[in-house]
């Protein structure tokens, strides 16, 4: 196993999910059973094949290590975003809530939830490093099934007759 692939392909693929799992509008496919953990996972194992210089397949066992590799650098990044952005995000929603309905409408009981982000930001890495690691994991399972690779042939001399 490439430890230099898999490290560069797991943390290229770690931050591209965390970015698009986080970012307001772009967030949203993740309501899809984690779409983007999943495209990272398979993402990251592409990027494997393209980075190792092995000619044989890219093994479960490989793709499983780097969909987790990527998958636990997005949840570590994720994590981080989503405190930066969280409070953002909010503010936007109240912004638009308070554009589309009147003057009159506030964030109500989610306005505790701005106060209290970091107390919730340790459980949130929690249960992003436990969910983004069995995405990633799923992902990178199915990246090795679509990227198979060619197999190894051994070398048969050529006769002639």
């Amino acid at each position: 196993m490439n430890t230099r692939a898999l490290l560069l392909s797991g943390l290229i693929a770690g931050v591209l999910m965390g970015i698009l799992s986080e970012v307001p509008i772009l967030s949203i496919a993740n309501c899809c059973l984690c779409l983007w953990i999943w495209a990272g996972g398979i993402f990251s194992v592409f990027l494997y094949r393209r980075f190792d210089n092995t000619v044989g397949p890219t093994t479960l066992t490989q793709g499983v290590l780097v969909g987790l590799v990527s998958g636990l650098v997005a949840a570590v990044l994720g994590t981080i975003l989503a405190a930066i952005l969280g409070p953002i995000s909010w503010q936007f929603i109240n912004q638009l809530l308070t554009s589309i309905q009147g003057s009159g409408t506030n964030l109500g009981p989610f306005a505790d939830v701005l106060e209290a982000r970091a107390g919730f930001s340790l459980f949130e890495l929690f249960t992003n490093l436990v969910f983004y690691a069995f995405f990633g994991v799923v992902g990178g399972m199915l990246g090795t099934l679509i990227f198979k690779g060619k197999p190894e042939t051994p070398e048969t001399p050529i006769t002639t007759v």
